[in-house]
């Protein structure tokens, strides 16, 4: 369980589960009731509770719908993650690819979203909301989130997130859901960490998988060191280390394999979805 748990943690920080969690009345994961029942309905539940926005909030967002923010970060594929009741890899890819292949988007765009988001979104950014916490994590720290969620094989242009979960499912015939992922980081055995117990570690433990351990180790880090006024009490060594005592110690080596590439930017505006292989 402690591969998948700290896999998943570092494929979704962004959306802040964390945050999420901390504010769960149980408090802290070790005081938790733990479950070894399957899909985790109140995991489900607090997914979407966490997910929702205030008004003041929801307007702040709807603000950046018409900007130029809306389409270098595909806002609208962002938040169909957070309303997906199935499986997070087809979502997950729909927004990675649209992100990534759109123009990045200008510090000065960057600079009036986050403005907006930061006053907006005052309590929900207090209380941990995910969709809040990570579309402003997105805003101001865009350099370091779009290099790990752009991480791509060279050879096929595939997405690396929506690969790695991709092929878990595959392999493991169980769906890695929204509710599912927030029930495990609060301590309860899902059907998303039987994903990965199931399946063998050659699944994840790949170049694609690697890059992504890298990227999202730059990532927190960054977040870490310049939270920009959330609350983020995370930090990758203890769980790039995890990783490396299962997958190799090349996994701790800060470095992206050769057959893997941030996707550059691309010639024209223009988004273009890439397709799973």
């Amino acid at each position: 369980m402690a591969f998948s748990t700290q896999f998943i943690s570092v494929l979704m920080c962004l959306m802040s589960f964390q945050n999420a969690i901390n504010a769960h009345p149980y408090g802290t994961p070790a005081n938790r009731p733990r479950s070894s029942s399957g899909p985790a309905p109140q995991g489900l539940s607090l997914a979407r509770t966490a997910a929702k926005l205030s008004p003041s909030c929801q307007l702040a967002a709807s603000g950046l719908l018409g900007e130029e923010f809306e389409s270098c970060a595909d806002i609208l594929g962002l938040v169909s993650i957070f309303e997906a009741k199935d499986s997070l890899v087809s979502p997950i890819n729909t927004w990675v690819a649209g992100a990534c292949s759109a123009k990045p988007c200008s510090k000065q765009s960057l600079d009036k979203a986050s403005q907006m988001m930061k006053t907006g979104c005052a309590s929900d950014l207090q209380e941990g909301s995910i969709a809040a916490v990570a579309m402003y994590s997105i805003l101001t720290h865009y350099d370091v989130t779009r290099d790990m969620f752009c991480t791509q094989y060279k050879q096929n242009s595939t997405y690396c997130l929506p690969s790695v979960l991709g092929d878990v499912e595959s392999q493991s015939g169980e769906k890695i859901t929204l509710g599912e992922v927030v029930s495990l980081i609060t301590g309860k055995l899902t059907k998303a960490d039987r994903a990965f117990m199931s399946v063998p570690k050659e699944t994840y433990c790949t170049p694609c998988g690697h890059a992504i351990v890298t990227k999202s180790a730059t990532m927190i880090d960054a977040i870490r060191k310049d939270p920009v006024g959330i609350e983020f009490n995370y930090s990758s060594s203890s769980t790039v280390h995890q990783i490396s005592e299962i997958c190799g110690a090349a996994f701790e080596d800060h470095q992206i394999p050769d057959s893997v590439q941030i996707a550059p930017p691309p010639k024209s505006g223009n988004p273009i979805e890439k397709k799973l292989a």
